[in-house]
């Protein structure tokens, strides 16, 4: 347009100049054609037609403009037009430039088709891992990447199962009847046969070879490899000898490499969840196992009762509670669980139970100890057994009877005399005997208490609790920090014996039991 300003579509040099370089300019862009090779085979063919039907167009329409250049009544000389003829020779050029590229990169159509389905089938197993999916999917995808990736003519996957057995669980284009007998034929075959299930160096290994098959006469083998164990592995089949080149190799290897991270992380993902779910349960089993201990201890204006009790894990069986049976008189129980953790809980629940029903007919100590054995060993496991003592509390006659179940003995503070001992007595655990015998090995007895004497209810984890050397803080100790700080609170004492075993223990340690006990301080 600004050559036609000066020109006056006159055919002179300068007509002649504008033309030569308006159609170079367009040359320059008709020869831009970096989008003809991302087209697809379908598109490419569209595109010539498209491209054919333009250039006869615009060789119809030239054709026509210089048809009217020579009649005699003409209104307007079209040839002399610089922009018409420039956009007449913009379009040919690029429709011809167009044509030949399409129709040269035809032929390499379905290598890049071949390469999108490649990335697209990376892409897929690698967003394959989503909450919700399992290997199964996962897999089923490795199938089909792997067998478009290498043309291949059938196909199975199977999986590990125990014992170097192994489950098919996808299978491609053949009968089972098929497969037992290609199974047999390749395993027995080099390099096949020397395929081992437990071999740890299975990453990134691919076996192919060629099988004595009517119809198969080449294999290729990959394992499946997950945290360097081998899960299951892949046949590929084909109908041709040395049907998997090198390329073909790499693909299907980056494929099952992929695939075998999406397992892994779809099993990581799965453990975390289950973690997740225990930490869950184990907080609600925490709560429930502290609700077992009782809120309130049942005491009277003429003893203070104070209790502590720490689960070395989440949750623990130790037990200690308190019951008032009547007028002055106070039911007083602590046990020891065997083991740890939720069946330990469980089982203290169980000993929780029984007190409370057998506690409602106030037996003596002996005659509980005899029920609750009795009524344990229908519910305990035959390896599981319960240490307690029970000790009945009378403060009008100032008295203690007690019996004891293989539990630790009860460290007393005699205030007259100024010591701390512990009360001693014979005594089998809960469950260990399991019938009507288990009465002689129960004993009770009965003591006196007068103001300011102590009764401090423990559990081993206390005595055996153990510091960076190994050794434990033992009877001794304890019966030497309650003797030191028995002029202080019931509270105080319980807080002092505590600190006294952490201090021991040190904070490097973790407690390796639980730690429970009970300060009893007769006020009168």
């Amino acid at each position: 347009m600004f050559f036609v300003f000066f020109n006056r579509n006159t055919l002179d040099y300068s007509f002649l100049f504008g033309l030569a370089v308006l159609v170079i300019f367009g040359a320059s862009l008709a020869v831009n054609l970096k989008w003809i090779p991302y087209l697809t085979f379908k598109e490419k063919w569209k595109s010539i037609l498209f491209l054919v039907f333009i250039q006869f167009s615009a060789a119809y329409l030239f054709i026509q403009v210089l048809s009217y250049s020579e009649e005699n009544s003409i209104y307007l000389n079209l040839t002399d037009n610089l922009f018409l003829l420039s956009l007449f020779s913009f379009v040919f050029i690029y429709a011809i430039f167009s044509f030949l590229v399409t129709l040269f990169n035809l032929p390499t159509s379905s290598v890049f088709e071949q390469k999108l389905i490649e990335a697209i089938n990376f892409q897929r197993l690698s967003q394959s891992i989503k909450p919700g999916q399992n290997e199964n999917q996962v897999l089923d995808i490795l199938m089909d990447s792997c067998m478009s990736a290498a043309y291949v003519d059938a196909a199975w996957l199977e999986l590990k199962e125990h014992d170097e057995k192994s489950s098919i669980i996808h299978q491609r284009y053949l009968s089972n009847e098929e497969q037992v007998v290609l199974q047999k034929l390749i395993g027995s075959s080099k390099p096949f046969s020397d395929f081992k299930w437990d071999d740890k160096l299975q990453d990134n290994k691919t076996y192919t070879g060629k099988i004595n098959d009517l119809k198969y006469k080449s294999v290729m083998m990959i394992p499946l490899t997950v945290n360097k164990n081998t899960i299951g592995r892949i046949f590929l089949l084909k109908e041709v000898k040395d049907g998997f080149n090198k390329e073909m190799i790499n693909i299907i290897s980056t494929f099952v490499g992929q695939a075998c991270i999406s397992v892994e992380n779809h099993r990581l993902l799965n453990e975390a969840l289950k973690n997740e779910r225990y930490k869950e349960e184990l907080l609600i089993a925490q709560r429930v196992q502290r609700s077992l201990l009782p809120s309130e201890l049942h005491h009277d204006s003429t003893f203070e009762i104070h209790g502590f009790s720490e689960a070395a894990d989440e949750v623990g069986g130790d037990y200690y509670e308190t019951q008032s049976l009547g007028e002055a008189e106070f039911a007083v129980i602590i046990g020891d669980v065997s083991g740890k953790g939720t069946s330990a809980a469980f089982n203290m629940s169980q000993m929780k139970g029984v007190f409370h029903s057998l506690v409602q007919l106030n037996p003596s100590p002996k005659e509980f100890l005899v029920k609750a054995n009795m009524a344990l060993s229908h519910c305990l496991e035959k390896n599981h057994f319960i240490t307690t003592s029970y000790f009945i509390i009378n403060t009008k006659k100032k008295s203690i009877r007690y019996a004891r179940a293989g539990h630790c003995p009860t460290l007393f503070y005699d205030a007259e005399k100024n010591d701390s001992e512990y009360l001693d007595i014979d005594g089998m655990g809960l469950g260990i005997l399991r019938n009507s015998s288990f009465e002689k090995y129960i004993h009770e007895k009965e003591v006196f208490y007068k103001k300011d004497d102590i009764l401090v209810l423990f559990t081993d984890g206390i005595v055996e609790a153990k510091n960076e050397h190994s050794e434990e803080f033992g009877y001794e100790r304890l019966k030497n920090v309650l003797t030191e700080n028995h002029e202080q609170t019931a509270a105080e004492i319980q807080q002092k014996l505590i600190d006294q075993v952490y201090d021991f223990i040190g904070s490097n340690t973790l407690p390796d039991d639980d730690y429970s006990l009970l300060v009893i301080k007769f006020n009168s």
